[in-house]
């Protein structure tokens, strides 16, 4: 038995993998393709896809270097403006050798609940450093973050996902693990 939580054990590795969201993966594997990725601003319900989403770009971007390319944030757990100044500044502004028309990645999980002056930072930030790194923002609710970020992406919605969806996906991993599922 595998020590790895299954939401990590059976989390999307590449985008392809991600389920019921087409209206979004198809325009974000057009973008990679063609090579022009924007700063991002994936929106909608917890549970959607949005991390798994961004993790997988990630991955098919950088490969195995991908952490070395990455910085990945939780803002619930760190929304003020010193994590904007202290952890975020510096990655973005830290030298990478990449190839052209490649860029680090911040993504910033649960962004709608920064603080104002925390967002205000971050949009300077995505200014000054948008030519050698690109923002994937997240959040739940849109309308929680400040218009300066949210024109500067291309914006995505992730809608609910549905119960034969969910049940679907359960019965993949009981079956993956060797579980049976009652009914109910």
């Amino acid at each position: 038995m595998s020590g790895k939580p299954w939401v990590e054990k059976y989390r999307p590795g590449r985008l392809e993998d991600v389920i019921a969201q087409q209206p979004v993966v198809a325009p974000l594997r057009r973008m990679m393709t063609e090579g022009r990725l924007p700063h991002l601003l994936l929106h909608g319900p917890a549970g959607t896809g949005k991390t798994s989403t961004v993790l997988a770009i990630a991955r098919e971007l950088f490969g195995e270097s991908s952490s070395l390319r990455t910085l990945e944030l939780n803002a619930s757990d760190d929304r003020g403006i010193e994590v904007v100044r202290d952890k975020i500044k510096m990655f973005a502004k830290k030298r990478v050798n990449l190839p052209a028309g490649q860029h680090k990645l911040v993504i910033l999980d649960e962004a709608d609940s920064m603080t104002g002056d925390a967002q205000s930072a971050l949009r300077r930030t995505m200014e000054t450093y948008s030519k050698v790194t690109r923002f994937f923002i997240l959040c739940n609710y849109i309308s929680r973050i400040i218009e300066p970020i949210a024109s500067r992406c291309a914006k995505f919605r992730f809608k609910p996902l549905g119960s034969e969806v969910m049940g679907d996906r359960l019965k993949f991993i009981a079956s993956a693990e060797g579980l049976t599922l009652g009914e109910g």
